[in-house]
């Protein structure tokens, strides 16, 4: 009775996951679309984890249903694993990210089977999906009208949601656009239920007109524009990430895409629209699977798929849905990103698919006792009581030792979306104008979960920004001071963090070059500091423009203007249609004297502008000092007399931001005058950056 019980409980628990997991977000999250669906499949994971282990206790074994697909799918855990754990000495944010996703995925597929009530399963998913689909294809057609939820989930939070058919509770209206074709597909070929199903009807038909919106408005120049990654693109990546034998193998890491996607970029997508986005994946998912696990992990996904779909497409006409389902959701994969929704969707289907075929499969176990019925102890032996009893010590230990990993797994990710929903309430204290309690909430976020690069990256630019505002008072006092030169502290501490935790991540690198960057004024070992550090990241993002702008801006500072000109240059090399690029190497063309270099580049930079603007005007104005001082200096030449030193720097002035803006964070620009630099003395900027790097990698993450 009580495992009944159990099984009816779980099975109903993954049934409204499947039912959550399109319709549902929780908005008082960062990322709040993303987080909330990853908070359900890891919940749904370990729920699975924790009513195997309560079950193999009530009938004294673990039990496992073995599948075609078994085996591929537990290397692929194993590869997972492995992918964490030896690129990343910190492998946290792999596992609380797209790690976490795949290990779901297995946890479901593998031990939820032997747990669900197998009775009705195929009726019983069907119509939780369809009533998701409906209220999915209800809010997509109301959306199309203008009328929606987004107005008023932004009353009730700080995001600024359109009011459009951008806005969708999966997230993306493309990840809609698969869930919707997925089911009208199902419900179209699941005949039996369609005539016998008035709800399927319904659906199907609200679906198709759903479907047809959502596929109106992410075609280009529609309101939910999808932008993915090309296949060429991804290709060139996905073939450039197989050259190191390691990456080759193991792959990047299951989170890591975005961090191969900038190493690896090609120089050409520089002159795309998407010229500055990080794609998080490529554009299918066994491409983006050959750059984060490596061809061993997309060649044990793709045996997988194989066997899956082998095992799913024979004969069953008991349960269409759930088969049709299924194999739809495997296709789309080979023309979509991995998305969660569909992915959890998708191991959430095929276990409720070897639930209701349970009988047809193989089971392995490891029996306490060696009769089926565990109750008739009487019938052993001495011998046989003894082996019982030591294999019901190691069921009950081993049990243990599960709980004790399941629960430190849970607690450890709780936390994070504890974290999460802190970093929230830092940006609603932002927007309250309440830096104290921003601040503090991220140093209480950093305490939860002090492993992640970005909430550390991000509490080292929160520090930043204090102590800038701070120095920039007229009246700081000695007390205030000292706080200043804590706060630049525990900004480089902090971001010395991210670096350590994801030193492939290029903006931990930048974020603290940034921060050097404040101390220029004060001392000269902040620019050798800044150097290494921006180094670091053009090794890590090698075809950015910005970096390169960054890196000459630097040198521009020291005034060692060849250096400059030299990085310059290279911006404009990776991207000939960026103004700044061409308006910065003409300003160190200038300092250097390179008057007709400097013509070119201001020429070339007026071409890239709208004539009408206030830049255009202003540089213009440089143009026209340039080209004089080019005919001063031939006039001088005709008349056989030495060039005379009349430097123009001083008529050239930065235009206003244009959208191509080489500043890619919130951090202050190296040209503004922050502050810090007339605030701090010598000693104090040099021992702020000293204890940083005196610190050791294990220090810094601990503290």
């Amino acid at each position: 009775m009580k495992e009944n019980k159990l099984s009816t409980l779980f099975t109903w628990f993954l049934l409204l996951i499947a039912f959550l997991l399109p319709t549902f977000f929780f908005p008082y999250l960062i990322n709040p679309f993303y987080n909330s669906k990853l908070a359900l499949a890891f919940l749904i994971a370990f729920a699975s984890g924790f009513a195997f282990i309560i079950q193999s206790l009530q009938k004294k074994k673990w039990q496992f249903v073995v599948t075609p697909f078994t085996v591929p799918l537990l290397i692929f855990t194993v590869l997972v694993i492995i992918s964490s754990l030896i690129g990343h000495q910190y492998p946290n944010g792999q596992f609380l990210g797209v790690g976490g996703i795949y290990l779901s995925f297995a946890i479901i597929i593998l031990v939820a089977p032997s747990i669900l009530n197998k009775n009705n399963l195929n009726k019983q998913f069907s119509l939780i999906i369809n009533i998701a689909t409906l209220l999915l294809s209800v809010l997509s057609i109301l959306q199309f009208f203008g009328i929606g939820l987004s107005s008023f989930i932004n009353k009730i939070s700080i995001w600024k949601l359109t009011n459009d058919l951008s806005f969708t509770l999966t997230g993306f209206s493309f990840v809609t656009i698969q869930l919707l074709s997925v089911v009208l597909l199902s419900n179209v070929f699941d005949q039996k239920s369609w005539k016998n199903s008035f709800l399927n009807k319904i659906v199907t038909v609200l679906a198709a007109i759903a479907l047809g919106i959502n596929i109106w408005a992410v075609l280009p120049g529609g309101q939910a524009y999808f932008k993915n990654l090309s296949l060429t693109a991804s290709a060139t990546i996905a073939k450039d990430s197989l050259i190191l034998t390691k990456n080759a193998i193991f792959g990047y890491g299951p989170d890591s895409y975005g961090n191969a996607f900038n190493i690896l970029k090609p120089v050409w997508i520089n002159g795309l629209d998407i010229w500055q986005t990080t794609f998080d994946s490529a554009f299918n998912f066994p491409l983006t699977l050959v750059v984060s696990l490596g061809a061993v992990g997309l060649l044990t996904y793709l045996f997988f798929l194989w066997k899956t779909f082998v095992t799913v497409s024979k004969n069953d006409d008991q349960h269409v849905f759930l088969k049709v389902f299924v194999i739809s959701t495997l296709i789309w994969q080979f023309f979509s990103p991995i998305n969660l929704v569909m992915f959890t969707l998708l191991a959430i289907a095929l276990a409720c698919f070897v639930a209701s075929n349970r009988d047809q499969y193989k089971k392995t176990s490891f029996n306490v006792y060696p009769s089926a019925n565990l109750g008739n102890n009487a019938e052993l032996n001495d011998d046989q009581i003894k082996l019982a009893k030591i294999k019901n010590y190691f069921l009950i230990s081993a049990n243990a030792a599960l709980i004790t990993i399941f629960g430190a797994m849970l607690y450890i990710s709780g936390k994070s979306f504890v974290a999460y929903n802190l970093l929230y309430q830092s940006n609603v204290n932002v927007n309250n104008n309440d830096v104290i309690k921003a601040y503090n909430n991220y140093n209480q976020a950093k305490i939860l979960a002090p492993k992640l690069d970005f909430i550390r990256r991000n509490n080292a630019i929160i520090n930043l920004n204090i102590a800038i505002a701070m120095s920039n008072k007229t009246d700081a006092t000695t007390t205030e001071q000292e706080q200043v030169l804590q706060l630049v502290n525990q900004s480089i501490t902090e971001a010395k963090a991210a670096t350590v935790l994801g030193p492939l991540n290029y903006q931990n690198w930048y974020a603290l070059s940034q921060i050097y960057m404040q101390l220029l004024g004060t001392t000269d070992q902040a620019q050798q500091e800044a150097f290494n550090a921006l180094a670091k990241a053009i090794t890590y993002n090698p075809n950015s423009p910005e970096l390169r702008l960054a890196m000459g801006q630097l040198f521009m500072n020291s005034k060692d203007y060849p250096n400059a000109i030299t990085f310059f240059t290279q911006a404009v090399e990776r991207k000939a249609d960026l103004q700044t690029a061409h308006y910065y190497l003409a300003q160190a063309l200038i300092a250097n004297k390179q008057w007709t270099e400097a013509q070119v580049s201001l020429t070339k930079t007026l071409a890239l502008l709208e004539k009408d603007s206030e830049n255009y005007k202003t540089i213009e104005k440089d143009l026209n000092a340039v080209n004089a001082q080019i005919e001063a200096a031939k006039s001088n030449a005709a008349k056989g007399s030495a060039p005379q030193d009349t430097s123009i720097n001083s008529t050239i002035s930065k235009p206003k931001q244009a959208s191509d803006s080489a500043n890619a964070f919130t951090l202050p620009s190296i040209s503004s005058d922050s502050g810090l630099s007339t605030l701090l003395n010598q000693q104090d900027a040099e021992t702020a950056i000293q204890d940083g790097a005196l610190t050791s990698d294990q220090t810094l993450v601990g503290n």
